[in-house]
């Protein structure tokens, strides 16, 4: 389970928390200047003043207050959905992936043998639009024959289970992860796959999609997507087929759990015998679908997965033994196409772009092709490009200054649990031990991946990515009934995004996020403490969210808290939900308080450490005021600058329906007014519409 700071798609990680929102948001480097368009701000000191609104009052919406000005005057690009801090750092990163990709242009070759050889084929290859058009859908073929075979239990689980190294499609998400009980060790886990941050799953982003009335005209939409993608597989009956696949993707939605139902670790860890599981649920396969994946053979029956869901699970096994198996095969077939459009012709991949990114998220062009041919790379041989790019753009000063300000966060973190009031002693004791257990990686792993098994050739744009898809589980899979190896990281140093991971009881911060206007190294201290400062203390509390405090020092999953403070903490965290359940961002769709929740108290824990750890810095000193900004309000300004950002309203009902993150306005407004420092800061007054009276407002963290 890991926790990030921004929403990103991640491997199979129940609850690891990350920070950001878009998939796959990778770095940048030091040389800003070559793209003058991306700069988050130019003012000098770490804070755009000039896009602030003072016209409007802090205590009516701090948000519009710190960056109204800025996001008036802000244009979404066409191949983009939303627009701020995350995405400038995430475009910037292509750019300089993009660069170290073009050098690699001279090791292309037929056969490449070393990384740099290896990248520049995979891109190459890529970009070369006209000869992967020649091809039209005839990379599918043998998969597609595959398909066709299906005609039983035995060959459906076949396909689903051959989906874990290929392009082909399992419903189900299954992964190799550390065991929660035992986080010493690995074990197979298995989920329902329309959970917080899980591959697998279904066609559209959630339940709702399917079942909601205001939604009808997305899931129209997308019937004519599967019937297109059928009818370029030279699929019999698309239209018929389309019909019958979105009726059995909404008898599966049905029976799914939803995601607000799904944040409790402690009923989510269900250790089950394959043997059990096909009692549980029969309408599967699952000795053929485990074997398919590679699992070994010796000891199937006896082998314990994680089944997080087990009633869903068990529901949708009946769903899938019940539907006839053309509705099934042409189901099958859609989502292999799906899944492959961004490696096949244009025709594909304009598809794909028209519903997966137009209709659903509103974006209006498809971006170039070397942005695509970058972010796939960077999936196949993410850290590959990650040892270059550290090497170039990320310097040793800058890992130091960020683990010294990761030191210091953690201080002000454990004076506030040691004063806290609403805990009683022994938990409080605890919760120190684990707070001193927290590991922090900053910057790149230890050690880095080799990939000299993984075979690239020039011109094989499919064949390449399935490769590289088998290479990547092949990898996952060498973990299985080995020791936990504590150096291997979630995300790729160039990721704009930090995360939790609470069964290595660590919070990591990759390269690529330790910049301006998270962190500028010459820029006034007070806001790096609201921003970066804030993202660490965001991190940090993640450790002691609704999910993550049910791990222990060492990352072992278990009840370790007296009754009386987990009720304290449940009345604490229901009163904040409320507050946010209230938020209407978009109209008609208010934020789900539930779903959101770990990253909300992670969000106003964020604020008060980032705060507190400059106060501690000053070490009783007076705090000076800059730009006619007192620190306090500085350091505010500073979280809020981060999440200045701008969505299409597609994006932001996608983002408020199936993400367990919050839309920025409410990540900003809703921390500030639960601070009693941020009333004094700005003046905030009874009248005010962020106004709470001080015994309304939250404090957990």
């Amino acid at each position: 389970m890991t926790v990030s700071f921004f929403s990103s798609r991640r491997r199979l990680r129940q609850g690891t928390s990350a920070l950001a929102l878009v998939a796959g948001l990778t770095g940048l480097s030091a040389h800003a200047a070559a793209i003058p368009a991306a700069q988050p701000y130019n003012s000098g000191w770490g804070f755009d003043e000039a896009g602030m609104d003072r016209a409007i009052k802090p205590g009516d919406n701090f948000f519009e207050f710190a960056n109204g000005t800025y996001l008036k005057n802000l244009q979404i690009p066409g191949d983009m959905g939303s627009y701020g801090p995350f995405r400038i750092l995430y475009e910037l990163s292509l750019s300089r992936q993009k660069t170290i990709l073009e050098e690699a242009q001279s090791h292309v070759a037929d056969h490449p043998t070393d990384d740099m050889g290896k990248i520049g084929t995979y891109y190459f290859s890529y970009l070369d639009q006209a000869a992967v058009d020649r091809l039209g859908a005839k990379p599918l073929a043998a998969d597609l024959e595959t398909i066709k075979a299906v005609h039983d239990p035995e060959t459906l689980a076949a396909v689903f289970g051959s989906g874990a190294g290929s392009m082909m499609f399992n419903t189900f998400a299954m992964g190799v992860e550390q065991d929660e009980k035992d986080p010493e060790h690995y074990m197979l886990v298995l989920d329902q796959g329309m959970s917080i941050g899980m591959s697998g799953g279904l066609g559209l982003p959630d339940i709702s999609y399917y079942t909601d009335p205001k939604l009808a005209d997305k899931k129209k939409a997308y019937q004519a997507y599967i019937a297109k993608i059928l009818t370029l597989e030279s699929w019999p009956d698309a239209e018929k087929s389309a019909e019958a696949v979105v009726a059995l993707e909404t008898a599966l939605a049905k029976v799914e759990a939803p995601r607000d139902a799904t944040r409790d670790p402690l009923k989510m860890y269900n250790p089950t015998t394959v043997a059990d599981l096909q009692k549980l649920a029969p309408g599967v396969d699952w000795s053929t679908l485990l074997l398919k994946m590679g699992i070994p053979a010796k000891g199937l029956s006896e082998r314990k997965i994680n089944v997080r869901e087990p009633q869903p699970i068990a529901a949708m096994a009946k769903v899938l033994h019940d539907a006839d198996y053309a509705t099934l095969r042409a189901w099958l077939a859609f989502h292999l196409g799906d899944n492959a459009a961004s490696y096949l012709s244009h025709d594909f991949s304009d598809a794909s772009f028209d519903f997966n990114s137009k209709t659903l998220s509103g974006i209006a062009q498809q971006s170039d092709r070397w942005k695509r041919g970058v972010r796939v790379t960077n999936s196949a041989m993410g850290w590959a490009l990650g040892k270059i790019y550290v090497a170039r753009y990320f310097p040793p000063s800058a890992m130091q200054q960020i683990t010294s300000l990761v030191h210091e966060v953690k201080a002000s973190f454990r004076e506030r649990l040691a004063h806290n009031s609403w805990m009683d002693a022994p938990t409080r004791k605890a919760a120190l031990n684990k707070l001193d257990h927290f590991a922090m990686q900053v910057g790149y792993p230890h050690k880095w991946w080799d990939y000299s098994t993984l075979d690239i050739r020039k011109g094989d744009v499919y064949g390449n990515a399935v490769r590289a898809s088998a290479f990547n589980w092949k990898h996952d899979l060498s973990h299985l009934d080995k020791k936990v190896d504590r150096d291997e990281w979630g995300m790729t140093p160039q990721t704009v995004n930090a995360y939790n991971d609470p069964t290595m009881n660590e919070i990591v911060f990759p390269a690529a996020i330790l910049q301006a206007p998270f962190f500028d190294p010459k820029g006034d201290t007070a806001v790096n403490y609201g921003a970066i400062g804030g993202v660490i203390g965001h991190e940090m509390s993640h450790g002691f969210d609704d999910q993550g405090r049910h791990y222990d020092e060492h990352g072992r999953l278990h009840d370790w808290w007296s009754k009386s403070s987990t009720d304290a903490f449940q009345k604490l965290a229901d009163r904040l939900g409320a507050q946010y359940d209230a938020q209407e961002p978009l109209p008609g769709t208010h934020v789900n308080g539930k779903m959101t929740m770990g990253e909300n108290i992670a969000d106003l824990g964020g604020m008060n450490l980032g705060l507190q750890a400059y106060h501690d810095s000053l070490h009783g000193k007076p705090a000076t005021t800059e730009h006619g900004l007192t620190g306090d309000q500085r350091v505010f300004l500073g979280w809020a600058q981060v999440w200045r950002e701008k969505d299409r309203p597609d994006a932001l009902r996608q983002q408020m329906l199936s993400n367990e993150h919050a839309p920025a306005v409410t990540r900003v407004n809703m921390p500030a007014h639960n601070i009693d420092a941020w009333y004094d800061a700005f003046g905030v007054k009874p009248g005010d519409k962020l106004y709470l009276a001080p015994d309304q407002r939250v404090k957990i963290w």
